[in-house]
C-alpha cells in the first residue's frame, strides 16, 4: 500500500509543485495539497495541521523562499515534533536549518524524470542518505538555459522597435528575468507577438535607405525566433521552472475530474453587494437548476456564499455556525480577519464552472479537486476578457503615442526653423497627452471596476473619444504637411488609424462573443 504523503512548499514555486503533483497522482499516490485538497468554508490552518496529522510522509520542496516562508516552518516543525519521515524535495540549493540536514533528499536541480524515478524508489523503500543534501551550487534547468539565449537574441532586436518604449522595456531585461523566474508571462508574450510589427513599422518611418534595409530583414529574422521562444515558455520544463506570474494562463486537467456525489439539497444565501448582483444572479439560478434552495437570509441557510470584490470584504454570517464561501471576484487587501482565516473559492479569473460548485454543494471536500484553480501568485488577476480589453486600449496607446516619436524626428530641422510649426505641434503634443491620460483612466477604471468607463456605454463612450484624437491628428499631419511643401501623407498618422479601426472591429467582434464575461465584470446598476 502507497503511504499518504503532505507537500510542503512556497507558492513561488506552484509551477513546479503544479505538475509534480500530478506526476504523483499518475503514480497512484494520494497527497495532500493545500489548494487542491483544503475544504473551503472551514479555517485553512486547521486543516493543514490534519492534513499533516494523516500523512504518513511529508514532501518539503526545499526553495529560498520556502526556507524563508514562516508557513512553512511551522509545517516542518511539527512535523519534527511528530516524528514522521520527511523527505527534502531541493529544488534549489538553500543553507538549510540544522533540524532538516539529518533528513532523505532528492535533487530535483537536474534531471526531472530521473529525480522523480529516484523519489519513487525512496518513496517504497527508504534510503540511508550517504551525503547530506546539498546546500549551495546554482542549477539552471537545460531549457532556461535555452530560453535565456533566444530572449537575448530578441532583446538585441528589440532595440530597432525602441520608439514603442513598453517592447524593449519588457524584452531588454528578459533574459536576465528568466533565470530569476522573475518575467511576467503575458507581457512577455504581448511583446513577442508583437515585435515583428513593430520592427516592420520602423523600417516603414524611417526615410533613410540603409536604416530601412535594417529594420525590415530584423522585422522577417525576428519571426523564427519568436515562435521559438513562445514554444519553449510554454513548454513544461519552464513552467515548473518559472514563478507564479510567469507561467502561463492555466489550462486545468480534468482527467482526474473526481465523480459527482448523489445530489442532496443544501439550503444557501448569497451575500453580495448591489454592484455584484449580476453574479448573484447567474449563481442562485444554477443553484437552484440543481435542487438546491434559495433562502432569504444567512441565518437560515446551512451554505453562505459571500461575494468578495472591492464592493464588498466582510459579512455578518459565522463561519463557526454554517458553511461560510468567500468567493473572490475580485482581490481586496481589505479583507476582513474571519474571511482571511477560511478557504475561499478563487473566482477571480472568471465566473466558471458553477455547476460543479453546485454538484458538489452536499461534499464540498472534493469542490477545490474539482475546479483546479492553482495559485495565481503576484500576477494581476483579471477574468480574461477583461485583461484582454486592458491590453488592447494600453497597446493602442503606444502605437498611437509612440508611433509619432520618429514623425517629430522627421521635422525637427523644420520645426526649428519654421515658426509656422509651432501651432500644429502644439496641438500634436497636446492630443497625445489627452490620449494617455483617456487611456490610463479608462484602463485603471476597468481594474478597478469603478468609473464611467465600466459600463458598455461609458466604453464606448472612451474609444469614441480615442478615436476623435486619432482623426485630430491625422489633421494636424496634414497641416503640417501644407507647410512643409510635403505630398504624401505622414506613415506615424497612417498606421494609428488603420490600427485603431482593426483592432476595434476585432475588439467588438470578440467583446460580443464574450459579453458575458462584461456583464458580470461591469458593476449591476441600481435598481429605481
Amino acid at each position: 500500500m502507497k503511504p499518504n504523503l503532505f507537500i510542503s512548499y512556497s507558492r513561488r514555486e506552484v509551477g513546479f509543485v503544479d505538475d509534480f503533483a500530478n506526476q504523483l497522482e499518475q503514480k497512484g499516490y494520494n497527497y495532500w495539497l493545500d489548494y487542491r485538497s483544503l475544504v473551503p468554508g472551514k479555517p485553512w490552518e486547521e486543516q493543514i495541521y490534519q492534513g499533516i496529522m494523516n500523512a504518513d510522509i511529508i514532501l518539503l520542496v526545499v526553495s529560498n523562499a520556502s526556507i524563508a516562508s514562516e508557513n512553512v516552518r511551522m509545517e516542518w516543525k511539527r512535523v519534527i515534533g511528530q516524528k514522521k519521515r520527511v523527505i527534502l524535495l531541493i529544488f534549489e540549493a538553500v543553507d538549510l536549518p540544522v533540524e532538516l540536514e539529518k533528513y532523505e533528499w532528492v535533487d530535483f536541480r537536474g534531471n526531472y524524470n530521473n529525480a522523480l524515478n529516484e523519489l519513487d524508489r525512496q518513496l517504497q523503500i527508504p534510503e540511508q542518505e550517504k551525503y547530506p543534501a546539498p546546500q549551495m551550487g546554482f542549477r539552471i534547468p537545460p531549457i532556461a538555459w535555452v530560453a535565456c539565449g533566444l530572449s537575448a537574441v530578441i532583446a538585441l532586436m528589440s532595440l530597432g522597435a525602441l520608439w514603442t518604449l513598453f517592447i524593449p522595456f519588457i524584452l531588454i531585461p528578459l533574459p536576465f528575468r528568466i533565470i530569476s523566474r522573475s518575467f511576467h508571462y503575458l507581457l512577455v508574450e504581448a511583446s513577442l507577438i508583437m515585435l515583428p510589427l513593430a520592427l516592420y513599422l520602423t523600417s516603414d518611418f524611417t526615410v533613410d535607405a540603409d536604416v530601412y534595409d535594417i529594420a525590415l530583414g530584423l522585422s522577417m529574422a525576428s519571426i523564427p525566433f519568436v515562435i521559438a521562444l513562445l514554444l519553449v515558455l510554454r513548454s513544461a520544463g519552464m513552467q515548473r521552472w518559472g514563478k507564479p506570474e510567469a507561467l502561463r494562463p492555466y489550462a486545468p486537467d480534468h482527467s482526474h475530474m473526481p465523480e459527482y456525489p448523489p445530489l442532496k439539497p443544501v439550503a444557501f444565501f448569497i451575500d453580495h453587494a448591489p454592484q455584484d448582483r449580476t453574479v448573484a444572479l447567474e449563481i442562485a439560478e444554477t443553484f437552484k437548476a440543481h435542487g438546491h434552495l434559495e433562502v432569504k437570509d444567512a441565518t437560515s441557510s446551512k451554505a453562505v456564499f459571500m461575494l468578495v470584490s472591492t464592493f464588498k470584504a466582510d459579512t455578518e454570517a459565522d463561519w463557526s455556525k454554517q458553511m461560510l464561501y468567500p468567493v473572490i471576484l475580485q482581490s481586496n487587501e481589505k479583507l476582513s480577519r474571519q474571511l482571511s482565516r477560511v478557504q475561499w473559492l478563487d473566482f477571480r479569473m472568471g465566473v466558471k464552472k458553477l455547476d460543479s460548485v453546485a454538484k458538489f454543494l452536499c461534499e464540498p471536500e472534493m469542490l477545490l479537486r474539482a475546479l483546479c484553480i492553482r495559485p495565481t501568485g503576484s500576477q494581476m488577476v483579471l477574468p480574461t476578457t477583461v485583461l484582454y480589453l486592458i491590453y488592447f486600449i494600453a497597446l493602442l496607446a503606444v502605437i498611437c503615442i509612440g508611433s509619432w516619436f520618429p514623425y517629430v524626428i522627421q521635422y525637427l530641422p523644420d520645426i526649428v526653423e519654421n515658426p509656422d510649426l509651432d501651432v500644429p505641434m502644439m496641438q500634436l503634443v497636446t492630443s497625445l497627452i489627452l490620449f494617455g491620460v483617456i487611456s490610463f483612466f479608462m484602463t485603471r477604471q476597468i481594474i478597478t471596476r469603478k468609473g464611467p468607463a465600466v459600463s458598455f456605454i461609458g466604453l464606448t463612450i472612451g474609444m469614441l473619444l480615442l478615436g476623435a484624437l486619432i482623426y485630430w491628428q491625422v489633421l494636424i499631419d496634414a497641416s503640417v504637411l501644407d507647410i512643409v511643401g510635403a505630398d504624401d501623407r505622414g506613415y506615424s498618422s497612417f498606421y494609428p488609424g488603420y490600427f485603431y479601426m482593426f483592432g476595434s472591429l476585432v475588439m467588438v467582434i470578440y467583446l460580443f462573443i464574450k459579453r458575458a464575461d462584461l456583464r458580470r465584470w461591469f458593476p449591476a446598476k441600481s435598481k429605481g
